[in-house]
């Protein structure tokens, strides 16, 4: 393979020889010309060698170089000229004119070979080079990716040509250092822009790669993919950072499984709408949120890619059913919103739930396989509170909870109380929390008295919530949100706890022989398998006999799941605890169930004590439940009793145990005291309510 192809104008006889002696052996296919004419100088031709080695005797060489130079360019041809000695003047003049290189005469071959050759190489060097750049030119411009680079030392920033199409903006609008594009991109993702970037620029990430959205020329946000990578110096400091900028708005704002938009178009659009309609008297929309009841158990019968397929189909029939003003997004799993853009009256958005109803509650098939759904549906109609997305959409979820609480199938239109009850629970939830932390719980203990000697027998503890600044706050208020979030559990366990160390102080003083402490149960704590060891903790840490201890346990709790609650039980009942099935009569025992059960007693509901004094009827129901235990030799203790007749019919018929605000209201531990003191020395066998 030859070296290169060198084009020599010389004209003098031993100058050439001697030329062409250094060549012979350097494996270059060398060209000699005479005369200047015979160089093919056509403009925009290919250069005629790949070097050009001429003599030079007089300044006219010197424009006849830039001839040259002007019709190749300073890359596409090196120039190398022969020069007498002692002419600087001449050798300064044809560099000037875009020579690359020069030698004096008499020729030193190897002078001479080297000059070429590094010559040679520095051309194609820069031939590589300028490939390269066109390559990436050529890729960069069949690229829907914009190009950018920041020079770090001064934030200096480039930005191609296609990254100025993307944003919508041209060269003139600026954009010449990082400060400027930092100024496009959306306040909410600012921050997490530069975190990214200094992330990277440190060193803690091997690449920088975000999403955020930036401002079109049209003053509308687009979704960009940002990658780039850091130049590094000696030390490892990042010197500069390049790379690309891709608009993924198409992506980002579609839902992949239905095409529909997306919950950040619904946000966009929702909030351009409260914007347009501040300036409109009587404007009028508002939102449907829409979900697929009983979607979890769908889930776990037929799997998640048939849930989508439903969806999916969902979606299209919805499509089906809207007016072109109504915009239909997907806001997550299971979760679909309705935009209505124009309300004629205020029925509009139930008119549309109605019908979004009947289209999707038709029969899906989907391969061997039928379903038929129920929708529950929660509705907000905007009002001038409503300054945001957000706004709108809390309150329609409000909604939207209260149609899925009341059973799932329902429509609900939001109302404000909605948002105040919403708002007094999460406070709740979020302070119930630290209840325990705060040591803000109390026990408190209602008197259960033995009806056949007026003596008391023992306790009922139930919990209440000293708030450090709300006071004491009702047990209805926050047992619902413990029992929903699972704090019931952890309130649970310190019940029980606090409960065991109370009565053991008391059982200390030997002031009422047998004494014992009822605690609820709740059915959150008989879902797992801790309850047991609980107990046995608490027993065994305040040293209170097992036979001191009675947990009280709801019908509907024992029905959740019988056959485990049994298993929990029989545990329960190994310990030596008493068991005591509480509200009897208004959940759903038969028979059968009554007497696998491990109970020893049995709590009349409150609501059929009152009832003996309404008509006969009471009087039998409470007869029965009192034959019902006598015949499987359980003990009942009738809760809820207020007046002297309740108590009376209660005795006749031989009820052994009372309960309620005849006997005494939920104390305190030292009324408690002062009760069974009393009791000790044959005092008021009573405390008034």
């Amino acid at each position: 393979m030859l070296d290169g192809h060198i084009l020599c104008l010389l004209d003098d006889d031993v100058e050439r020889a001697c030329v062409r002696q250094a060549f012979g052996v350097g494996g270059y296919l060398v060209e000699y010309v005479a005369d200047r004419a015979e160089i093919p100088l056509v403009k925009g031709a290919d250069a005629p060698a790949d070097l050009l080695l001429l003599r030079v005797r007089k300044s006219d060489d010197g424009d006849f170089i830039r001839s040259i130079r002007t019709l190749f360019g300073t890359e596409q041809l090196p120039i190398v000229f022969l020069v007498d000695p002692g002419a600087e003047t001449l050798v300064e003049h044809c560099i000037d004119c875009g020579a690359d290189d020069f030698l004096t005469v008499p020729i030193h071959e190897a002078e001479l070979l080297a000059r070429v050759r590094s010559q040679l190489a520095r051309a194609r060097a820069i031939a590589a080079s300028r490939l390269e750049r066109e390559r990436f030119a050529l890729a960069v411009a069949g690229s829907s990716d914009g190009i950018w680079d920041l020079t770090l030392d001064n934030d200096a920033l480039f930005m191609s040509a296609r990254c100025f199409d993307l944003l919508g903006r041209t060269g003139e609008d600026g954009f010449k250092l990082l400060e400027d594009w930092i100024a496009i991109i959306h306040p909410d993702d600012v921050d997490q822009f530069q975190v990214e970037l200094r992330n990277h620029l440190e060193g803690i990430t091997l690449s920088l790669q975000m999403e955020c959205r930036m401002l079109h020329k049209n003053q509308t946000y687009r979704w960009f993919l940002v990658r780039g990578t850091g130049q590094r110096n000696g030390a490892g400091k990042a010197i500069r950072i390049a790379g690309s900028l891709t608009d993924i708005s198409e992506r980002k704002l579609t839902d992949a499984m239905t095409g529909l938009p997306n919950r950040i178009v619904l946000y966009d659009r929702l909030n351009q709408t409260i914007v347009k309609n501040r300036r409109k008297q009587n404007a009028n929309f508002g939102i449907i949120l829409l979900q697929i009841d009983r979607y979890e158990t769908m889930r776990e019968a037929y799997g998640q890619v048939f849930c989508d397929a439903v969806q999916k189909v969902v979606a299209q029939r919805l499509v089906g059913t809207l007016r072109t003003t109504d915009t239909l997004t997907i806001m997550g799993e299971n979760t679909m919103c309705i935009l209505l853009d124009v309300m004629r009256d205020d029925t509009d958005l139930v008119r549309v739930s109605h019908r979004v109803r009947a289209a999707a509650e038709e029969p899906i098939t989907l391969g061997d396989e039928s379903v038929l759904l129920s929708l529950s549906i929660g509705m907000a109609q905007a009002q001038a509170h409503h300054q945001s997305a957000e706004d709108l959409i809390r309150d329609a979820t409000a909604a939207l909870n209260k149609a899925r609480a009341e059973g799932g199938g329902q429509e609900v239109v939001f109302d404000p109380d909605m948002q105040r009850r919403a708002r007094d629970r999460l406070r709740i939830e979020a302070e119930l929390h630290l209840a325990l932390k705060r040591d803000e719980l109390r026990l408190l203990y209602q008197p259960i008295i033995d009806m056949r000697t007026g003596q008391l027998a023992g306790f009922e503890a139930l919990v209440r919530w000293q708030h450090a600044q709300r006071g004491m706050i009702p047990p209805m208020e926050f047992i619902p949100i413990a029992e929903e979030t699972g704090l019931i559990i952890p309130i649970g366990t310190w019940v029980v706890q606090e409960a065991c160390r109370q009565a053991q102080a008391w059982t200390e003083q030997n002031l009422v022989p047998d004494l014992f402490i009822s605690v609820n149960v709740s059915s959150r704590q008989l879902d797992g398998p801790a309850l047991p060891e609980i107990v046995r903790q608490a027993l065994r840490q305040t040293g209170l006999s097992p036979a001191h201890l009675k947990l009280e346990i709801t019908e509907s709790a024992v029905m959740r799941d019988f056959e485990l609650t049994m298993k929990l039980l029989k545990r329960l009942k190994e310990i030596g605890v008493g068991l005591s099935l509480d509200d009897f009569g208004t959940g759903y025992s038969s028979l059968s169930l009554l007497r696998r059960l491990p109970v020893d007693t049995l709590k009349v509901d409150r609501s059929f004590v009152t009832a003996m004094t309404a008509d006969i009827s009471g009087v039998k129901m409470v007869e029965a439940i009192l034959q019902l235990a006598r015949l499987f030799d359980l003990k009942v203790v009738a809760e809820g009793i207020e007046h002297e007749e309740e108590e009376r019919l209660l005795k006749e018929r031989g009820c052994e145990f009372g309960q309620g605000w005849r006997y005494g209201k939920p104390l305190a531990v030292d009324a408690c005291l002062q009760l069974m003191q009393a009791q000790g020395t044959g005092a008021n066998k009573r405390v008034a309510r």
